[in-house]
């Protein structure tokens, strides 16, 4: 159904409960300081759209659950998350088929926006 929510964190494990619509199976926040986040999703009938800003540096398990593509991307040119180990330049997106496990760290303030999609499958039919 479609929609939008817009919420404001002030605690991590809440916003870890959050994320796990994002695929997030764990967050661990590895900064000193006041825990802060946003986190905006709308909703359409088969796309999910998420754009997010943290103000602590966090690691996270992000899995990709069966039937679903995640497409990942940097808001800004500074603080970009790293995935995998490589960090995520303002140009650039990730994206991750069903099934597939990545860590998504950031090292500090951080904004960033993914788009969750149901791939289509196209079927051809050979023809003789």
């Amino acid at each position: 159904m479609p929609g939008s929510t817009t919420s404001v964190f002030s605690e991590a494990g809440d916003f870890g409960a959050a994320l796990r619509d994002e695929g997030c199976l764990g967050l661990l926040v590895t900064g000193a300081g006041e825990f802060r986040a946003w986190l905006t999703r709308v909703a359409l009938h088969s796309l999910r759209l998420s754009a997010a800003e943290e103000h602590l540096s966090r690691t996270a398990l992000v899995d990709v659950p069966a039937g679903m593509m995640l497409v990942a991307l940097a808001r800004g040119r500074a603080f970009a998350p790293f995935w995998g180990g490589v960090r995520l330049g303002a140009d650039e997106i990730i994206t991750l088929g069903a099934g597939q496990r990545l860590h998504m760290r950031t090292d500090g303030p951080c904004r960033w926006g993914s788009i969750w999609r149901r791939p289509r499958i196209w079927l051809a039919t050979a023809t003789r």
